[in-house]
């Protein structure tokens, strides 16, 4: 193999040296905003900060320092930054000099640079704290240091690039030098100091430095260069046990390769996964077909405690669930397959076989390993011994990743069409039978416009990770802005692929003006209908995911009562200038809805909603088939309803007159609640309907002086609506819940009852009295099934509602 080109993907043009001697030309633009940002940390040490102070006192006594001149600003940093003055701060050199004189040592044990950085960039250089960068003059940072940084300085680095500022570094001794190298526009321009007391021998040569960028005589371009690559597969491999640093540097080069390479569905796809002890998919190839969403995405790949690795495990992963067409993979059209395993640890299992797999298949395996990585291990894993990459430190891919990307980018072999082997059940969502009707309703107007590639982007994300397949999970879509546009129906397409392909075709209708509120009605009108694929009578979770930027401009909230009715299961997941709160009212409970204002994240939001999507249940379809139901009570105990207490007694009674009670049909439980929650009797208590009537009029009221609801619901969930006592819910019987409230709530009563609806209980609240409506409506599984009565006397006008759903 021909030996591997340097091609950085952040290319020093150069560095120009454009005359030595002044000019009036020169003289008019001789400015310069310089930051000095110095190690306060024990690196330093109290004895030696006198030197540094001094050393910085020679370079200030070099510069023409004043208001039009060079302006300059300072700061320490150990465990934060301190900012000692601002750009702005002094305009006269000797004011500068005597603040300077007046440094003293502040100490720490850390020496966070990175947060250093992020504070330069945020602060120091901006136009409030004297910065000039809109009017053209330079900006440097000088940063002396004298021991490696302690956090991750990606995020400061990357934010004072981007701005164009000139960074230079001294290193005294030389544990600095590694990260001063990384963060510096160039690492000639890294200067170093064996000790502190020879700082001295290099401030001529900083000043040089310093004043060339003044005089304009440095100039010093950087660029991104986009590479012509052919078509390709790429799947990063990361060892998630690596730490937060490590990972940082890690997603930064795979961000900066991105950049480079021209992504698409019929160029260079990007995969990513993860592993420690299971290995863990990020990313499939064809999850992001923008670089854009893709970039987005990448800030979802976190560090992962551990101490041990499987990379055999993770190799057969790639092999069997990322290597397939379904994901993407592009292996039976003869595009190269490239797999690049990154990691700083020895494997606990063998690589063997699985690395032999992949190389019968022709796919082109690259290893770069660290720290305690197994050289020879790694050898096996590669296709080729020449493409084994081992680094001292990972973060040293931002200095240097030429022969990495020259790899990834040119290497080429036999593709093998092997089919890959059943995949490995490594995940729920993978391994779970999940059956569901899944709707998207997508707003497809100008409130999404061009953001609508990382819409199509969350929607794909969600789709890869299903089963698509029609006795399993089904797919229908429409778009909407002034009225809806239907894309294809739940029976429309019988495959994940088919799926996928037709989203990667959706464009946006657009449009100003958004109808929620019809496109909601016409949703459940048209694509929840057994001619349309619809599993409804066969009580198959029905799901609707409505996905909106923009502010509803119709009603919606009846509408997404009338949904819940309908046994439709609502998600909202939106972004921009959508009512978040709104939203939250139209989804099934709150926890259904999703938003973010950046855009960009929607696609990673996929993961977030994966196991609500796939496992709540919100069937409000009451008038069910069969006779079995277990009905339970909670009533008002307190000592403010023992006067009425009769008419509780007489309620309950009427409600369960009409229903055909035994143990294989329909059981009853009652429970009382003040304080806390007092059982009378349990479903499985009494077997006759002739037992629950004399057990209820026998009851007296357990007492307390106020409510815990909340407290109640999570006992009648944990406790009551148990198999240990009488629920039948895991034989698919339907379980309700009556909640009868005399006064107020003293406790959250949203989220318990949230966790009853989405585990599949129906309840219904009815307040009286000194009842707050609001709780009853939190309470009841949507405001249909809330009921409000000013007496006790009149519960008896709310018993239809009841049997209507009871019977």
């Amino acid at each position: 193999m021909r030996r591997p080109r340097l091609l950085p993907l952040c290319a020093l043009l150069g560095v120009l040296f454009v005359g030595l001697l002044p000019n009036l030309q020169a003289q008019e633009q001789d400015s310069a905003d310089l930051v000095l940002l110095i190690d306060g940390s024990e690196n330093v040490g109290a004895a030696n900060f006198p030197f540094v102070r001094d050393f910085v006192v020679q370079i200030i006594e070099g510069l023409d320092v004043g208001r039009d001149t060079v302006r300059v600003a300072l700061a320490l940093y150990n465990t934060d930054p301190v900012i000692k003055f601002y750009l702005n701060s002094y305009e006269r050199k000797s004011s500068l000099l005597d603040a300077v004189k007046g440094l003293t040592y502040s100490g720490g044990d850390e020496s966070n640079l990175g947060a250093a950085l992020e504070e330069v960039a945020a602060s120091l250089l901006s136009s409030t704290a004297g910065g000039r960068a809109e009017d053209g003059v330079p900006q440097i940072l000088l940063i002396i240091s004298a021991g490696p940084a302690t956090d991750d300085t990606g995020a400061g680095d990357r934010a004072l690039k981007r701005a164009g500022v000139f960074t230079l570094s001294l290193a005294i001794g030389d544990s600095a030098t590694e990260d001063l190298e990384a963060v510096s526009t160039d690492k000639s321009f890294v200067l170093s100091a064996p000790d502190f007391r020879e700082m001295s021998s290099v401030g001529d040569l900083l000043n040089t430095y310093i004043n060339g960028v003044v005089q304009r005589t440095i100039v010093v371009h950087t660029e991104f260069t986009e590479l012509a690559v052919e078509k390709r597969d790429i799947i990063f491999l990361i060892d998630s046990t690596m730490g937060s640093t490590v990972i940082s540097a890690v997603r930064e080069f795979i961000r900066r390769f991105v950049e480079a390479m021209p992504i698409g569905p019929d160029e260079v796809q990007v995969g990513v996964a993860q592993f420690g002890n299971v290995p863990r998919l990020e990313m499939d190839l064809n999850t992001h077909s923008t670089k854009e969403s893709l970039i987005g995405a990448l800030g979802n790949i976190k560090p992962r405690p551990g101490q041990t690795v499987k990379m055999g495990a993770a190799l057969d992963f790639v092999r069997t669930n990322m290597l397939r067409a379904d994901k993407g993979s592009r292996i039976q059209q003869g595009v190269p397959q490239v797999l690049l395993l990154m990691t700083s640890k020895k494997s606990s299992d063998s690589v063997d076989e699985p690395a032999n797999n992949l190389k019968r298949m022709g796919v082109l395996t690259l290893a770069a390993g660290s720290r305690a990585a197994d050289e020879q291990e790694l050898n096996k894993i590669a296709f080729s011994d020449s493409i084994v990459f081992m680094l001292r430190d990972f973060r040293a891919l931002q200095r240097s990743p030429g022969a990495i990307v020259d790899a990834l980018t040119t290497l080429a072999g036999v593709v093998v069409t092997e089919v890959p082997t059943e995949p490995v059940e490594i995940t729920t969502v993978q391994t779970q039978k999940v059956v569901r009707d899944i709707v998207f309703l997508v707003d497809g107007s100008n409130y999404i416009g061009s953001n609508f590639p990382y819409v199509r982007d969350f929607i794909i994300n969600v789709v890869n990770q299903l089963d698509v397949r029609p006795d399993r999970v089904q797919i229908g879509l429409l778009q909407f802005a002034e009225s809806p546009r239907i894309e294809f129906y739940l029976n429309s397409y019988s495959n994940r692929q088919e799926v996928v392909d037709k989203l990667s075709q959706l464009r946006l209708t657009g449009g100003s003006v958004l109808n929620t509120g019809a496109a909601l009605d016409y949703a459940l009108t048209n694509m929840f209908q057994p001619s349309t694929g619809s599993r409804r009578r066969q009580r198959v979770q029905q799901v609707l995911v409505l996905i909106t930027a923009g502010p509803a401009q119709d009603e919606v909230k009846s509408v997404a009562d009338k949904l819940a009715l309908a046994g439709v299961l609502t998600f909202t997941v939106s972004s921009g200038q959508a009512d978040a709160d709104l939203l939250r009212t139209v989804a099934f409970v709150p926890d259904l809805a999703y938003h973010d204002r950046t855009f960009s994240n929607l696609p990673a939001m996929a993961e977030q909603i994966m196991p609500k999507l796939i496992t709540v249940v919100g069937d409000t379809d009451v008038i069910v088939t069969g006779t079995e139901r277990d009905v339970a009570f909670l009533i008002d105990g307190t000592d403010n309803v023992r006067a009425d207490f009769a008419y509780i007694k007489d309620f309950i009674i009427k409600v369960i007159e009409p229903l055909d009670i035994g143990l294989d049909k329909v059981r009853v439980s009652v429970v009382q609640h003040s304080e806390r929650a007092t059982p009378s009797f349990y479903l499985n208590s009494y077997k006759t309907k002739d037992e629950v009537i004399r057990a209820v009029n026998g009851m007296q009221p357990a007492g307390g002086r106020s409510l815990n609801t909340g407290s109640a619901l999570k006992f009648m969930k944990d406790t009551i609506l148990s198999e240990n006592y009488g629920s039948r819910a895991s034989q698919s019987v339907p379980q309700f819940l009556i909640i009868l409230a005399g006064g107020r709530s003293r406790d959250n009563v949203k989220d318990p009852a949230g966790e009853l609806k989405t585990g599949g209980v129906i309840p219904f609240g009815v307040g009286v009295k000194d009842a707050d409506p609001r709780q009853i409506q939190d309470i009841s599984h949507n405001p249909s099934f809330a009921f409000n009565v000013k007496e006790f006397s009149e519960l008896s006008t709310i018993l239809c509602s009841c049997w209507m759903a009871l019977i």
